[in-house]
């Protein structure tokens, strides 16, 4: 089995440490340590915690628009493509629980440095199915970036309430739920 690439057990070491303690109570003598590293060594890949950060966001964030966007863009009836990116959304949850945490625990400071439009914006993704959906009379007109958001806001609350304890399903356990709630907040 090959050796897993040091900038990858870093960025996982540093991934689960801000999941587990928050993003200003990790140094960068805590994720070398973590990944099994001396300091200097880490910063001969990432020059500060905030470069680490912000790549390891961007990456996460870039990937999830992109699946997001192929699954909007499957063929059929808005509501099944709206069900089918809800379900994206509750697998990948699923497949990476702290990577899922670890972008919605640093979108706060890491959001203002992701293009606000494109298929590497889960938002924007979002917000052009629905307002395609409105445009072809699939759904109620109005304002798409709103329902955009409630859609947003019911899967985000979901996973916060399921991080902190208040859900004791994951996503992938609720996501018939959650689809039969996203079909009610654009209708």
């Amino acid at each position: 089995m090959q050796e897993e690439p040091t900038r990858d057990r870093i960025k996982r070491a540093a991934m689960q440490l801000f999941v587990a303690h928050g993003v200003d109570a990790v140094s960068m003598r805590d994720i070398a340590d973590a990944a099994g590293l001396k300091a200097p060594s880490l910063y001969a890949h990432f020059k500060s915690r905030e470069a680490l950060l912000s790549e390891m966001f961007q990456a996460g964030y870039a990937d999830y628009g992109q699946r997001l966007a192929a699954a909007a863009a499957m063929p059929g009836p808005f509501l099944d493509r709206l069900g089918g990116m809800v379900r994206l959304i509750c697998r990948l949850h699923a497949e990476d629980e702290v990577l899922f945490n670890f972008l919605l625990l640093t979108q706060h400071v890491s959001l203002r440095d992701i293009p606000a439009s494109g298929d590497g914006n889960p938002v924007d993704v979002l917000c052009r199915a629905v307002a395609e959906g409105m445009l072809h009379g699939e759904i109620p007109q109005r304002d798409p970036a709103l329902i955009a958001a409630a859609l947003m806001g019911m899967i985000i609350q979901a996973a916060t309430f399921r991080l902190y304890g208040r859900l004791d399903r994951g996503l992938a356990a609720l996501q018939n739920d959650l689809v039969r709630l996203a079909g009610r907040i654009v209708s």
